[in-house]
């Protein structure tokens, strides 16, 4: 996968940290029922789609936030096609469930679920219809989903296409034994078999034992890699950034990032990573704050995505997987995205970098 960067203006691009949690379930909503029950209460009909989110369950704060992000999509648009509110609970039955109903008011485009093991039952009673999953399990693609979820192979994409640019080749990778470990592992050695980068080491460890440095030193043939990619958030990267302090490589990192304060952490300090595009994030999660009293999270966002590019292909008379895979992509507050024919998802995103107690934007990194 190629990406071409662009600088964007530094000085005035600041980024809070917080706002970038991708999993972290938001608090509390403030009562805010006008908004989303527009987005709730508007059938389908024949040139609508439907959001098949957790309304209810352990999931269901999330799926809520995701519903009123839909429904400041929907505010203020004259639209004939707005999505419908469609309740899966946890369950795969449940995900089911709420496609049936959806097909039967005539949904020509499902929208979820949000998680990877509810996405094969709902393809399983989706027939020609399209699903765009909230997921980001690339894997999904395969079994005919959309992926529309940030996806750990975004990430080092763009990342790892920056710090090349920037002249940084030889490039090791840390993080915990997992799913996100082994997907971005899998996407970092794809875009080394291209000769873009010298992937030098790979190290599965927990985060905060000693002698980071000195094993990645001997996993690197002897020589400390020029960057280090850490695809983790929260205390799990404070605990390889503090392995890592003082050892003069550039520390790299993914989306999960956000999931704490960077900034506040001195153990980051000039350590770069990428994100959606700031200057389309904020004022969306300003209007959320303003509407619902909590900040949103990447995946919130993606309702507001979702539901913007479905009235657009709705009113378009395009809701297809024709019109999902349309050259031109889409834009929306996590930035532009353009889905493939095999179900994967090209997404612009940002770098940004932790400097003086700040988040500053150091360039965008547009999907080719």
């Amino acid at each position: 996968m190629g990406f071409a960067v662009f600088g964007i203006d530094r000085g005035r691009r600041r980024f809070c940290s917080g706002l970038l949690a991708h999993a972290a379930l938001l608090g509390p909503l403030a009562a805010c029922g006008d908004l989303t029950a527009a987005t709730a209460s508007r059938g389908p009909g024949g040139g609508a789609a439907a959001l098949l989110l957790p309304l209810t369950g352990q999931n269901g704060e999330l799926g809520q936030a995701m519903a009123n992000a839909a429904a400041l999509a929907v505010l203020g648009r004259d639209s004939t096609a707005e999505p419908q509110v469609y309740d899966t609970g946890d369950t795969a039955d449940g995900a089911a469930a709420a496609a049936t109903s959806a097909l039967q008011r005539g949904a020509r485009l499902l929208m979820g679920p949000l998680r990877a093991d509810q996405t094969p039952a709902v393809l399983a009673v989706a027939g020609k219809v399209p699903v765009v999953t909230f997921s980001n399990d690339e894997r999904l693609a395969a079994d005919g989903a959309f992926v529309m979820g940030v996806t750990p192979a975004q990430s080092v994409a763009a990342m790892l296409s920056y710090a090349r640019a920037q002249g940084l080749v030889r490039i090791a990778m840390v993080a915990r034994p997992g799913a996100v470990a082994d997907a971005t592992e899998a996407a970092a050695l794809r875009l080394a078999a291209t000769g873009a980068i010298d992937l030098v080491a790979v190290l599965r460890r927990e985060p905060g034992g000693a002698g980071l440095v000195a094993a990645l030193k001997a996993a690197a043939g002897g020589a400390l890699p020029q960057a280090v990619f850490l695809p983790e958030g929260g205390a799990a990267l404070a605990g390889f950034a503090a392995g890592l302090t003082g050892s003069g490589v550039q520390m790299l990192g993914s989306v999960q990032w956000g999931a704490g304060d960077v900034a506040a952490n001195p153990d980051l300090a000039g350590s770069w990573f990428a994100a959606p595009p700031p200057d389309l994030f904020l004022p969306f999660a300003d209007r959320f704050q303003a509407s619902f009293g909590s900040e949103p999270g990447i995946v919130a966002a993606l309702g507001h995505d979702a539901a913007l590019m479905a009235m657009g292909l709705g009113d378009a008379n395009a809701l297809s997987r024709k019109g999902l895979t349309r050259g031109g992509g889409f834009t929306g507050v996590l930035g532009g995205f353009r889905f493939q024919p095999d179900g994967r998802c090209l997404r612009n995103l940002s770098v940004l970098a932790v400097e003086a107690g700040q988040v500053v934007a150091l360039a965008e990194v547009a999907g080719t």
